[in-house]
């Protein structure tokens, strides 16, 4: 039995080892940006928090946070190609987007719906997918299809608009890079400020032109969020040297903070239901924008512990919730409550990112190179 535990202990040590090494050299990578791991530590811990009883009111606008910081990252990946020159192939793009979200997505649905079975079916059966509802999240669409409420897994509804996402932007780029050689830039440009349009208009035809009125979880009711991120990918892509000699560019971080705490003020203040279903969610990513503009080029590598938060925010944003209910109703909505949720949901994400996600990243690269250099030969 002492052997059987020393090769489990043994086991352990090997795989915290194997973690360390990869976070360390992902954050000490000088092409990892710091500022915008701090503002994903800061997205993923408002969100959490929230789920625990609402224990940190409005801490749901940490989702419109990481629409931004998507938008940010997933525009600069494909920008990247478009200045260079290179065409941009949209399989693959998918296939790597793919290959990074589905895993773990898959891993926790399964594995989830077992603990949600576990945990939940004598007291809260609500928690528990029917088979008929599956398809909705197997296929990412359940922000279309979000009734009724199963909380331990409707926050996927977020991770459905990424998917979208990850489906259109590449599109826009294939479609401006073939039409549009000479005038791409200004066609990008042009289409995104489009996307921000399109995303306030959806909302108010959403509220007023429709039985359901729900203008929250809809990808084209959140299309401008993520539109603001790739937005401001372009200022950085194609003004950045220009960007980084202005001294004072912190002065658009204070900007965005003064406007944030104002509409944040409105929606405890103001019980109104256009601004409540439109505007709050319309003009809040713009805020996101201008503080992540502000500081981007500032070095925030100093602070280790919200960056390693940052790097294991997907897999925890994908656990904490099914865990929220069973530590709540354990311990009580109380402060160890929250602290020991907190703590546990990390340790699963850790566990789930260094099990799942971090070996098929491996294998996504491997799959990459063996699938696209055959297409290119």
């Amino acid at each position: 039995m002492s052997r059987f535990w020393n090769g489990v202990a043994v086991e352990v040590i090997r795989l915290i080892s194997r973690m360390k090494l990869r976070v360390i050299k992902l954050l000490d990578d000088p092409n990892r940006v710091s500022s915008v791991d701090i503002f994903r530590a800061i997205a993923i811990i408002s969100v959490v928090i929230f789920h625990f009883e609402s224990f940190l009111p409005l801490g749901f606008i940490g989702v419109d946070l990481f629409f931004v910081i998507s938008g940010l990252l997933i525009g600069n990946l494909l920008t990247q190609q478009f200045i260079a020159g290179q065409k941009i192939n949209f399989f693959k793009f998918f296939l790597q987007r793919g290959l990074k979200i589905w895993p773990s997505y898959y891993f926790f649905f399964f594995v989830g719906s077992i603990l949600a079975l576990l945990l939940y079916r004598d007291t809260n059966p609500d928690q528990i997918i029917p088979l008929s509802e599956m398809k909705s999240y197997l296929l990412f669409y359940r922000n279309y299809s979000a009734v009724p409420f199963h909380f331990s897994f409707d926050h996927v509804w977020s991770l459905c608009v990424e998917e979208h996402f990850y489906i259109l932007l590449p599109l826009l780029f294939v479609f401006i890079q073939t039409l549009f050689t000479n005038r791409g830039k200004k066609m990008l440009i042009l289409s995104v400020g489009a996307a921000i349009f399109l995303g306030i208009a959806f909302k108010y035809i959403s509220l007023y032109y429709t039985n359901g009125k729900d203008t929250y979880s809809a990808t084209h009711n959140r299309i401008d969020a993520l539109a603001w991120g790739v937005l401001l990918n372009f200022l950085l892509s194609f003004r950045g040297e220009w960007l980084q000699k202005q001294k004072s560019l912190y002065l658009i971080s204070v900007v965005g903070g003064v406007l944030f705490f104002f509409i944040i003020y409105l929606k405890v203040v103001w019980p109104n239901v256009l601004f409540n279903k439109i505007w709050f969610h319309s003009i809040l990513p713009f805020t996101f924008a201008l503080l992540i503009l502000g500081v981007y080029y500032v070095n925030f590598s100093r602070l280790k512990t919200l960056r390693v938060i940052a790097y294991f925010s997907y897999n925890w944003y994908l656990w904490h919730p099914i865990f929220a209910i069973f530590f709540s109703r354990l311990i009580g909505n109380n402060v160890i409550g929250l602290i020991l949720y907190v703590l546990f949901t990390f340790v699963v994400a850790v566990v789930a990112t260094v099990l799942i996600e971090e070996p098929m990243l491996r294998y996504r690269s491997k799959l990459l190179k063996k699938l696209f250099r055959a297409k290119e030969t």
